[in-house]
């Protein structure tokens, strides 16, 4: 009976190792990421955590790394600091990596962004001006640009 579960043990090991593998492969995850997703499959907790551990010790699993590429594609997708800040850390990344991948980004490079955000959504010209204003700054708001930041782009946005 002990041999039997030692088995077990073993081929759920190389079950979830096999699941690690898989989903890294397709993208960059965070450990709290494969953790939510490996115990959906109901295998044990302590064995998911022994594997996740081991894959980010050779490197095959960063945290950092997922945060760089994270960032990088809601970067592109014209989302703000604070959306990528909140989605990280609840993927359960750590404040000090957000912070030093934020860093790599400036003040003006979201300013940028932000303004792209309007040039992009469409908006009907034929409201009274402050009504649009208001729907830009809500809008940018929501895709988690600083206040400094939404004030920079509707200002640069409407001297066009």
């Amino acid at each position: 009976m002990f041999l039997k579960l030692k088995v077990m043990s073993s081929s759920q090991i190389e079950d979830i190792k096999n699941s690690i593998s898989r989903y890294l492969s397709m993208r960059e995850h965070s450990k709290s990421e494969l953790f939510i997703k490996l115990s959906k499959k109901n295998f044990d907790k302590e064995n998911i955590l022994s594997c996740i551990n081991e894959f980010s010790e050779k490197d095959l699993q960063s945290d950092l790394r997922y945060a760089e590429s994270f960032i990088r594609s809601k970067f592109n997708a014209h989302k703000g600091p604070n959306f990528i800040t909140a989605s990280l850390k609840a993927n359960g990344v750590d404040a000090k990596i957000i912070d030093d991948v934020l860093r790599n980004y400036s003040s003006e490079d979201w300013d940028g962004i932000a303004k792209n955000a309007l040039e992009k959504k469409s908006i009907n010209k034929s409201l009274e001006p402050s009504v649009c204003k208001t729907k830009q700054k809500l809008f940018l708001s929501n895709r988690g640009f600083s206040y400094k930041t939404i004030e920079k782009a509707i200002r640069d946005y409407w001297k066009c």
